[in-house]
């Protein structure tokens, strides 16, 4: 009998884990990365540090404010702009932020999920949507630095 409201709660555990799967999987591969290597830019004009810079600033002002109006909360405020200046930093900021926006997420529900969070800047979208972009911007990122520390120490 409680199968039925087992799903939907099953579903939100799983978002959850998978969007902190994709954040460590981020943060052991910038701690794999060559340290001398951070600000190095390949011939794209990719580095780790920009890919650091972009996803705190995204998880800031993109994921967290979407969040945010889904679930009628304010944003966190005294948020700036990414520019760090080593790997260490990064990271840190990194796990700040990602602190950050779970925290918007404290509270949720299996039902939050269907909230919909509308921007006139950012689109519109449901609490499960903006939760499977995070992560997938997360394994993105992971991919990316991957492929900078490889350029960077080619085997």
């Amino acid at each position: 009998m409680t199968e039925g409201n087992d799903g939907p709660r099953f579903e939100l555990e799983d978002l959850l884990r998978r969007l902190d799967e994709a954040r460590t999987a981020l943060i052991e591969a910038v701690g794999r990365a060559p340290a001398d290597q951070f600000e190095v830019q390949n011939d794209e004009g990719e580095s780790i540090k920009h890919a650091l810079d972009r996803t705190v600033d995204e998880m800031n002002f993109y994921y967290g404010r979407l969040v945010a109006r889904a679930l009628n909360l304010p944003q966190p405020p005294c948020l700036t702009r990414s520019d760090f200046g080593s790997v260490r930093e990064g990271s840190m900021a990194l796990q700040v932020s990602h602190r950050r926006f779970t925290n918007l997420l404290h509270d949720i529900a299996p039902d939050d999920l269907e909230k919909v969070a509308a921007d006139p800047e950012l689109g519109t979208f449901t609490l499960r949507q903006v939760l499977e972009m995070a992560a997938a911007q997360y394994r993105m990122r992971t991919q990316q630095v991957q492929r900078l520390a490889a350029h960077a120490h080619p085997a």
